[in-house]
C-alpha cells in the first residue's frame, strides 16, 4: 500500500518568495534577480508536484512510503532530497528537473550540457546529484544507526518537451530516466532487490527519524536581495488580485480594485511581514504594517488570529505560527 510520508506541499522558501514580491517596491523588484529566482523555483517546483501526484500515484506493488523535499544537516552542511521513495527492500533518491531544454551526456568526461541557443552549455551534472544525495543519505542513516539499505538513485526528466541525448555505452544510462517511464523503472530496482532488510517497526522508526530531523530551508530574503525594512510595502493586500493597500471601515477592509471585502484579510498580511521581516511583532510593529492607528483595534485583531505571546502589556510579543516542517 502506497504511503505519502510527506506530501507535495509549497515549501516555506516559496511562500517567502511570493510574500517578498508582493511587498517590495516595483523599481526594486524590477532590478534584482527575485522574480528570475522565484520563476525557476517554481518550474522546479512544479516538475517534483507532477511527478508526485501523477507518475507515482500508481505505485501499489510494494509498500513505499514517499517523501517530498527532505533537507538534513550533514556535517556543517545541509543536503536536500527531492523526492525519497522507501521500502523494506531499497531506498531510491529522485533528482527531478523540469528544464525545457535538450539533456546531452557525455560518456568520456562524464558531463552534462544543455542546449541553449544551438550551442551546448555545461552544468551540474544532476545524475550525480542525485549520486551525491544518496551517498550522503547512507551516511546520515549511518549515524543513527541504520545501516545495510541499498540506496539507489536516479535522475528525472519531468518535462515532455525535453529529449535526453545519453549513449547506450554510458555506465549511467541507468540513472537517467524520463518521468513517464518512472513507474516501468522502479519495477526494475525492486526486481533487484528482493532481501527485506527492515521490518516495518524499522520503517517506522526510519520514518519518524526522517521527518523529525528534517529542517526546511527558511532563507533571509531581505538579506540575500540586500534590501531593507524600509523597501518593504504596508498594508493590508487583497487576497484576491494582491491590490495594496486596503482600505479598513469598521472591522472591513475593502479592495477598491476588485471590490472584495474581508474581515480577515490582516492575517495574511501578518503572515506576509512573518516571511518579510521578522518572526515576531509587537502591536506597535503591527499598527505599522496593518496601516491602523489605534492600538486598541490592532490588539483585538492580534489576539483574534491566536498568535502565540510572550511578555504583558506594552511589552508583548506576538510570534509567527510554527514553521511547516
Amino acid at each position: 500500500m502506497q504511503l505519502i510520508a510527506k506530501p507535495c506541499v509549497l515549501p516555506l522558501s516559496m511562500m517567502k518568495y511570493q510574500a517578498l514580491i508582493r511587498r517590495v517596491i516595483e523599481d526594486l523588484l524590477v532590478q534584482s534577480d527575485i522574480v528570475t529566482d522565484f520563476n525557476n523555483r517554481m518550474t522546479g517546483f512544479r516538475g517534483e508536484e507532477s511527478v508526485m501526484s501523477f507518475h507515482l500515484e500508481p505505485i501499489s506493488n510494494l509498500n513505499y512510503r514517499i517523501y517530498h523535499d527532505l533537507r538534513f544537516l550533514h556535517g556543517n552542511y545541509y543536503f536536500q532530497i527531492d523526492i525519497l521513495i522507501l521500502c523494506a527492500y531499497f531506498a531510491l533518491v529522485l533528482e527531478v528537473k523540469n528544464w525545457a531544454k535538450d539533456w546531452h551526456f557525455d560518456k568520456v568526461l562524464q558531463q552534462a550540457m544543455i542546449e541553449k541557443d544551438g550551442k551546448l552549455e555545461r552544468v551540474n551534472n544532476p545524475i550525480f546529484q542525485a549520486r551525491l544525495q544518496a551517498f550522503k543519505l547512507r551516511e546520515w542513516l549511518k549515524r543513527h544507526n541504520f545501516t545495510g539499505l541499498p540506496i539507489q538513485y536516479l535522475f528525472v526528466n519531468s518535462n515532455e518537451n525535453t529529449n535526453i541525448i545519453i549513449g547506450d555505452d554510458n555506465k549511467y544510462k541507468w540513472n537517467v530516466c524520463n518521468s513517464e517511464y518512472l513507474l516501468e523503472r522502479i519495477d526494475q530496482i525492486a526486481n533487484d532487490f528482493k532481501i527485506e532488510f527492515y521490518d516495518e517497526k524499522e520503517l517506522r522508526k526510519i520514518d519518524k527519524l526522517l521527518l523529525t530531523n528534517h529542517t526546511p530551508e527558511d532563507p533571509d530574503l531581505l538579506q540575500k536581495y540586500n534590501l531593507t525594512r524600509k523597501e518593504i510595502k504596508s498594508g493590508v493586500h487583497c487576497t484576491i488580485c494582491n491590490f495594496l493597500p486596503l482600505h479598513y471601515n469598521a472591522g472591513t477592509w475593502k479592495c477598491p480594485k476588485c471590490k472584495t471585502e474581508s474581515k480577515t484579510a490582516f492575517i495574511d498580511t501578518l503572515n506576509d511581514y512573518f516571511y518579510t521581516i521578522s518572526p515576531t511583532i509587537t502591536n506597535a510593529e503591527a499598527r505599522s504594517f496593518l496601516q491602523i492607528p489605534s492600538p486598541k483595534i490592532t490588539h483585538h485583531l492580534l489576539n483574534s488570529a491566536d498568535l502565540a505571546s510572550t511578555g504583558k502589556f506594552k511589552f508583548k510579543i506576538y510570534h509567527q505560527p510554527t514553521k511547516q516542517k
